[in-house]
């Protein structure tokens, strides 16, 4: 999930009180504020609130919450309430139990979500045709705080293989389910090229914030939020196709978006997994955090996503991580660079 700087933390204590309350089934105070501070941070911060009505919601949540007497009985509630504020990316946590809308959803591609178990790290090869081939899976680094070592390890294994002779890249982000977005595209500055490569827009079309690179460091708006030693990033794009999957999700369909208006780039594989939007942590208590989802990921043309991304040529199975050239979207990448360069 792709936090909009790093996971910013906030309570709020204003009374709510909810709907539906019968005194002779009232909610123990402590489970009654949970609830009622978390609709609050709900309905002031997720992205889709101005279309929900809050009145039928919060009697809904009153009658369904009415015999509940621990923070776990109340917890049972937040599927229905992020299904009806449209939020499938957004979750809330206690302790280690997390509650979500599953929108029922199954993937089937069986190479691709192994694959996933077994690769974790940024790996590069030079394939035939001195063509580049560099794999940027998800992290699960969402607190920010490896940002900078992260983003220098995807450097390094590109400045392995770059020379002069490359005629072209493939990303790989068929694997990459998402964790902070910041390491992946200031680790992939050199491909992406400087300027803005990107926006999180909110629900009334608004700017809340432009990916931008510069000199190879990534910021968000005028702040820096990786910290590399600068380099220059390309002038003349070579070409560069993207390999998307139903696992790319959140930070991985961020990366995939930044190279969307990129010239000579393609996107190439399945439809991703539909979690285009920026989300924020927000503490309810102690026990409690939530976590929703904010703003819609834009890119570099200012298109929205809200939904999915969709490849430019699609491409269903044939997936195989242990030899690339047997891949058959790896294949079909190989043929578009060769008419590209």
């Amino acid at each position: 999930m792709n936090f909009k700087i790093i996971a910013s933390f906030l309570a709020i204590f204003l009374p709510l009180f909810l709907y539906g309350q019968q005194p002779h089934q009232e909610v123990p105070d402590s489970v009654n504020v949970f609830l009622s501070k978390s609709l609050e941070v709900i309905r002031t911060n997720a992205i889709n609130r101005d279309s929900v009505d809050w009145k039928s919601l919060e009697q809904e949540i009153g009658q369904r919450t009415r015999e509940a007497k621990t923070y776990a009985d109340a917890a049972k509630v937040f599927p229905y309430i992020f299904q009806q504020i449209d939020d499938h990316h957004g979750s809330l946590k206690i302790g280690k139990q997390q509650y979500s809308w599953n929108t029922g959803f199954v993937y089937t591609n069986q190479n691709v979500k192994d694959a996933v178990k077994k690769y974790k790290n940024a790996e590069a090869r030079l394939l035939k045709g001195n063509i580049g081939y560099i794999l940027v899976p998800g992290n699960s680094d969402f607190s920010g705080k490896y940002i900078d070592r992260d983003a220098q390890q995807i450097r390094d294994a590109i400045a392995r293989i770059d020379r002069k002779s490359v005629k072209g890249w493939i990303l790989d982000l068929r694997l990459n389910t998402g964790g902070s977005m910041y390491q992946m595209l200031a680790g992939l500055s050199g491909l992406l090229g400087d300027g803005k490569v990107g926006s999180f827009i909110n629900q009334h079309g608004d700017n809340d914030g432009s990916w931008i690179i510069r000199k190879g460091n990534i910021y968000l708006d005028s702040n820096q939020v990786s910290k590399l030693p600068e380099h220059s990033t390309t002038k003349k794009f070579k070409p560069l196709a993207v390999l998307i999957s139903g696992m790319t999700a959140s930070s991985g369909e961020v990366t995939a978006i930044s190279t969307i208006g990129r010239e000579k780039s393609i996107l190439i594989g399945e439809n991703s997994a539909g979690y285009t939007t920026a989300n924020e942590g927000f503490q309810v208590n102690a026990y409690a955090g939530l976590n929703l989802a904010v703003d819609y990921d834009a890119d570099r043309n200012g298109k929205v996503y809200k939904n999915l991304v969709m490849p430019d040529i699609s491409i269903n199975g044939g997936d195989n991580f242990e030899d690339l050239l047997a891949d058959t979207k790896i294949n079909r990448a190989i043929r578009w660079i060769s008419r590209e360069k």
